[in-house]
C-alpha cells in the first residue's frame, strides 16, 4: 500500500468512525492541505524547542519581550 493509499484508508476510517462520509473532493482537498501544511507541521513536531525558554509574562495583545542583554 503506497503513501497516498494509507493517507486515504486512513481518512476515511477515522472520520467514517463519525459517521462522516468522504467522497473524492473531500479526498482532494484533505490530500492538498496535507501536501501543504504536513511537512510543516512534521518538521515543528521533531524540533528541540527544550533549550527556548518560555514567555511567562506572555500577553497577545503586545510584541513578545525580549530577554535582558539582548
Amino acid at each position: 500500500m503506497d503513501d497516498a493509499e494509507q493517507f486515504d484508508t486512513f481518512v476515511r476510517v477515522t472520520l467514517g468512525r463519525y459517521g462522516i462520509a468522504v467522497d473524492e473532493v473531500d479526498l482532494a482537498v484533505m490530500r492538498a492541505a496535507e501536501a501543504t501544511y504536513g511537512p510543516g507541521r512534521d518538521a515543528l513536531i521533531a524540533a528541540d524547542l527544550s533549550g527556548i525558554p518560555p514567555e511567562h509574562d506572555l500577553d497577545p495583545s503586545r510584541a513578545p519581550n525580549l530577554p535582558a542583554g539582548r
